[in-house]
């Protein structure tokens, strides 16, 4: 345990000390905290995801912009809140990749923030290579685990 902690301390300050948030989450928390006005399910609306990326890259592919067009329609008229969790694959270095898994996430707020939605509604978090979905042995593998998953959350307005 104690093994754990000092491994956990030791890369949080390796992360702070080379200039990583952890977490773009206080305007979120606080708007929605105050209003306390969250249903307690996940939304249900059809709207995209998962945003896959290329490798070491944080720019979103031209196929995505429909779909983050419709999803930021969405999140306007229907009022939602919107959780954005950057990933990256395992090839690299751990806070590269933290870094990159950051901006990916970042990248996606600030198209939905130009396209009307209010940067309060938006929380990002970056993972890094933590949370694989599929093998990093594999170039599909390692596909599917560059992305920014998106997660709804109606608000009661």
């Amino acid at each position: 345990m104690k093994t754990s902690l000092f491994q956990t301390a030791a890369l949080s300050l390796a992360l702070v000390a080379t200039g990583v948030n952890a977490y773009h989450t206080a305007p979120a928390i606080a708007a929605i905290s105050k209003a306390k006005n969250l249903k307690n399910t996940d939304a249900e609306a059809a709207v995209i995801d998962r945003l896959e990326y290329d490798f070491a890259k944080a720019t979103i592919r031209d196929d995505y912009y429909q779909d983050l067009d419709q999803l930021a329609s969405t999140i306007v008229n229907e009022k939602y809140a919107i959780s954005l969790r950057g990933h990256a694959d395992s090839i690299g270095n751990y806070v590269a990749n933290w870094k990159l898994s950051d901006k990916r996430a970042l990248e996606v707020k600030e198209y939905l923030v130009q396209k009307g939605v209010d940067e309060k509604r938006i929380v990002t978090t970056p993972y890094g290579s933590t949370e694989p979905i599929a093998t990093n042995k594999t170039p599909e593998g390692r596909q599917k685990n560059r992305r920014v998953e998106v997660k709804l959350r109606k608000l009661n307005e």
